[in-house]
């Protein structure tokens, strides 16, 4: 069992092939964004939580891409931000650190969508 986040946005963009094109690479940048801003904030003992974060790719404009941490203990750990996470590996570490990431930026994650689809 893992912790997946998915960010929706409403961006009224013109639809058709090509933008619907710059969309997906649009969403698939900005999931590489969100997954190192979240590795950034995962708690660490050997890594491999940080690990087995990883972007499940959007194949098309309705779908979205995905950011995904998948270990036995991600969701018991990204759900309870009460934990005293060490910050000896980590001085970021915390609960919550994908669904915070995702909160925290989701300024900066349309902006990534929106130039990728207005630049091409």
């Amino acid at each position: 069992m893992g912790v997946t986040a998915k960010v929706s946005l409403t961006i009224n963009f013109p639809t058709g092939p090509e933008l619907d094109q710059r969309i997906v690479a649009g969403e698939n940048l900005a999931a590489e964004f969100l997954l190192a801003e979240a590795v950034d904030r995962s708690p660490r003992d050997e890594g491999t939580l940080a690990g087995s974060g990883a972007v499940e790719l959007a194949q098309d404009a309705e779908e979205g891409a995905a950011v995904t941490f998948d270990t036995p203990y991600a969701v018991r750990l990204h759900e309870h931000p009460e934990y005293n996470f060490s910050t000896d590996s980590n001085p970021k570490a915390q609960g919550k650190w994908l669904e915070n990431a995702a909160m925290e930026n989701k300024a900066v994650i349309g902006q990534i969508i929106a130039k990728k689809v207005a630049d091409g």
